[in-house]
């Protein structure tokens, strides 16, 4: 008796795997973790992706970060368009990133809390 695969069924199989063993414990695309020195570390699977190509567009409150695949690329390398909200207490615009071995490295510091001042009332 012979069985007939579906090309999808193959392709997520091996999808699977393939995602499973180069990603190293990233979940789907990205692993966050917070410091000892307070700073959050991201870190977004790129495998595949030139980093020439990689586009991270940052503000206070979120971070976007864009990669389209060339054409030459593997079918297991997808798009990247993710956008992460960073939180009340860290600042997007004090964001270091990094590039190595397909993984794209973000540093994220936190928000510098500037004291309150009395204001002078004119009258």
């Amino acid at each position: 008796m012979f069985y007939t695969i579906n090309e999808n069924f193959v392709d997520n199989f091996f999808r699977d795997i393939y995602t499973t063993k180069t990603t190293n414990r990233l979940n789907s695309s990205f692993e966050a973790e917070v410091l000892e020195d307070g700073k959050q570390k991201v870190t977004v699977n790129t495998i595949g992706h030139n980093p020439k190509d990689i586009t991270v567009d940052v503000t206070e409150e979120e971070i976007k970060i864009k990669s389209k695949k060339g054409e030459d690329t593997s079918s297991f390398v997808k798009d990247v368009d993710l956008t992460l909200t960073v939180g009340t207490d860290y600042d997007g615009t004090k964001t270091t990133a990094s590039f190595d071995n397909g993984l794209l490295t973000l540093l994220i510091d936190k928000k510098v809390n500037k004291k309150a001042k009395t204001l002078k009332i004119s009258y």
